[in-house]
């Protein structure tokens, strides 16, 4: 009786669909040729780079085939429609953080801007008005240009309020100096 309920457990076990390598190798050929156009035209959606849709859809099949595992995926076309789509975030999101900055997004003071004395005047005076421990933080961080951790160790003190400290100071010089471009001009005098 128990050798029957051995054979009936495992009669009612699916079968393992297992693929060879060269199965693996034909499927990713044949949606290659069917569906390489519709892949790049959803990278493409993401990127905006037909150049770089291709490249992308490339990497995505070269790394299938690369890959050990690649026998366990159950559905091929759209495990490849799910990392073209990824990696093609991933690449717009790394592009992001490498694009140039825009010319028009920095004021620089050249030689003729330089701030006259009236607007000197202005800025010492909206830095005089900090509180002092406030004024020694922002002093340490932004006019000799310590970072947060070496300031905070200098003056005794945590780095979150050293963070606190930097909050309240661009508040302060904020309120004070009221205008946008004044506080522009100071973070580029010091």
């Amino acid at each position: 009786m128990e050798s029957m309920k051995i054979t009936a457990n495992s009669s009612l076990r699916k079968p393992v669909d297992t693929k060879d390598e060269h199965g693996i190798r034909v499927e990713v050929q044949v949606i290659f040729k069917e569906c390489y156009s519709e892949f790049c035209l959803l990278s493409y959606s993401y990127v905006a780079c037909m150049d770089q849709a291709k490249d992308i859809v490339q990497d995505v099949f070269v790394k299938i085939l690369v890959k050990d595992q690649a026998a366990e995926i159950l559905n091929l076309k759209a495990y490849i429609w799910r990392a073209v789509k990824n990696t093609s975030l991933k690449h717009l999101e790394r592009s992001k953080k490498l694009e140039p900055l825009n010319q028009n997004a920095l004021i620089i003071a050249s030689e003729e801007e330089k701030p006259d004395d009236e607007l000197r005047l202005k800025m010492q005076d909206a830095l005089e008005k900090l509180p002092p421990q406030c004024k020694n933080v922002f002093e340490l961080c932004v006019v000799k240009g310590q970072k947060y951790n070496s300031t905070a160790d200098s003056l005794g003190i945590s780095v979150n309020t050293v963070k606190t400290q930097m909050k309240k100071a661009y508040r302060i010089l904020r309120n004070n100096l009221g205008n946008v471009h004044y506080t522009l001009f100071f973070f580029l005098v010091f």
